[in-house]
């Protein structure tokens, strides 16, 4: 136990070269990470106005607000929720997610690769699964929060499996799905292929599938709350008709796939041909080398041919494919040096961490820092996408600057008085010497209601900036517009909370020893 709780703590200090530079002051220069802060900073207003779960971001789009929250990746934005409830200010929470996930993917790699590995191959391969370029890549050039959550979550649920824990499996699959759209497709792949290679070489196939096929429901089933809503109203969006980014112009150079990671699969065919590594022996190790191969190629411009008939509007970038291979070469790595001989166990672990320090080190610092402040981030009115994908369809019209005034009189002669507004809620009082037709300037989203003295109206929405419209009766008005669940979004929380709690109650017979995961 002393020796596991040393090698646990000697990974955290081994790993601060990589989340060094997050203790900079202020933020770094990426492609996604400032837009990460503001989005959770909206994220956290309409928490607090309370939205649950949280939806419509309505600072956002200039304060006509967009759904964005319900369709892309909101677990770091959750996950944040408590940490800035503590004091620390948006770009800190955001720094402690992004510090965590990392230190974390390497404890997590380490406890995993530990269930098959001696202590120090386990230590190279989560040094490598750290330190693989791509991995600093998403952190320091791409800022991209939800990948870098995502590939510390990875190994935490191939650990669980290993300790045949039915209730973190599950847990753990839930929040990779939260963490990030396309990597939790990318990983549950993986997983998926990991949990086959288990029932195969198991002597009660039957029951372990059936325990994994159940875990994966309840993984599915937590997180409806999000992927259900997302899948079936993204119909509501521009998002098939936006073309996001040229994949062409995304893929992996040698230096982001990395030396390290050449030099990692290179051995390990040597380790095969000359037999250190028996195939038969090692099923898992095949597995890898394959994923590990099949994702370098997939990432690089050598597959180009083959980027035509794949799903290039979900994947977007070919680089992404490297996500999966930070994973597989982490395992190789930890194989090859478990498997050399005793006199060159040492002298190989050191010659690939030598190896993989010189491919890590460009990718280590960010290329600028600044300090903008608290106020830009948490005032920021942009989408926060990159090419406004998830705005409703019925938009023409994008706005380009904030509104004169939240509630306008379009047509007829009336008077606003009493406005109140927030993330959820818009109410204020009218009084029209006739008929009229009031502007409320917020994107219609399905979820948004209108009440008139107590009675729900409809809501016209056909204008070219695709906002609330209604038509209000003479005289004295009270109207009220609340953002509520849909009935689909309510199945979909129900469904939650239900495979929550039958979960926590599998869980409580699990520790009686009644229901185990073996």
């Amino acid at each position: 136990m002393k020796a596991k709780l040393f090698f646990l703590i000697f990974i955290v200090f081994l790993s601060i070269p990589a989340i060094l530079p997050l203790l900079h002051p202020g933020f770094f220069q990426s492609d996604d990470g400032e837009w990460m802060i503001i989005r959770f900073s909206s994220f956290y207003q309409s928490f607090v106005d309370g939205q649950f779960p949280v939806r419509f971001l309505t600072r956002l789009n200039f304060e006509y607000g967009y759904p964005v929250a319900n369709f892309l990746y909101p677990g770091f934005m959750y996950l944040g929720v408590p940490i800035h409830i503590l004091g620390i200010g948006f770009v800190d929470t955001i720094k402690i997610i992004f510090g965590v996930s990392m230190i974390g993917s390497a404890i997590f790699c380490y406890l995993w690769l530990s269930r098959f590995f001696d202590k120090l191959s386990s230590l190279v391969g989560a040094l490598f699964y750290l330190y693989t370029p791509y991995h600093l890549f998403d952190l320091y050039k791409r800022g991209s929060i939800g990948e870098v959550l995502a590939i510390g979550i990875l190994p935490f649920i191939l650990w669980q499996i290993e300790r045949k824990s039915f209730f973190w499996v599950s847990i753990g699959i839930a929040f990779l799905i939260i963490s990030h759209n396309t990597l939790a497709v990318l990983f549950s792949g993986l997983i998926i292929l990991y949990m086959s290679l288990n029932i195969y070489i198991s002597k009660e196939k039957k029951e372990l599938l059936k325990k994994f096929l159940l875990i994966m429901m309840f993984g599915l089933g937590i997180s409806s709350f999000f992927w259900i809503p997302a899948f079936f109203e993204l119909q509501y969006t521009v998002f098939s008709q936006t073309q996001i980014s040229e994949w062409s112009n995304y893929f992996a150079d040698i230096n982001l796939i990395g030396f390290s990671i050449i030099f990692v699969l290179f051995l390990t065919v040597v380790f095969m041909v000359t037999s250190i590594i028996k195939v038969k022996k090692h099923r898992l190790t095949l597995v890898f080398f394959i994923v590990g191969l099949v994702s370098v190629f997939f990432s690089s411009s050598l597959s180009t041919s083959l980027w035509n008939i794949l799903p290039v509007s979900f994947i977007q970038f070919p680089f992404r494919m490297l996500s999966l291979t930070i994973v597989s070469v982490s395992f190789l790595a930890a194989c090859i040096v478990s498997s050399s001989p005793k006199k060159l166990k040492i002298p190989i672990a050191v010659i690939s961490l030598i190896i993989l320090t010189f491919s890590a080190k460009p990718f280590l610092t960010p290329s600028e820092f600044f300090d903008k402040g608290e106020g830009f981030y948490s005032t920021n009115m942009d989408t926060t996408t990159v090419k406004n994908e998830y705005m409703p369809k019925w938009v023409k019209q994008k706005p380009i600057e904030r509104f004169a005034e939240k509630v306008e009189v379009v047509s007829g002669d009336g008077e606003v008085k009493n406005l109140s507004y927030n993330s959820k809620r818009v109410t204020f009082n009218l009084d029209a010497g006739s008929v009229i037709r009031v502007r409320v300037n917020t994107v219609y989203y399905p979820g948004w209601d209108a009440i008139v003295n107590n009675q729900k109206v409809e809501v016209d929405y056909t204008n070219e900036k695709g906002v609330i419209e209604l038509m209000i009766p003479k005289g004295e008005s009270n109207i009220e517009l609340k953002f509520s669940e849909t009935p689909l979004r309510l199945f979909a929380d129900l469904l939650s909370i239900i495979s929550i709690l039958f979960l926590v109650f599998f869980g409580s017979i699990s520790r009686k020893g009644q229901v185990i995961l073996k």
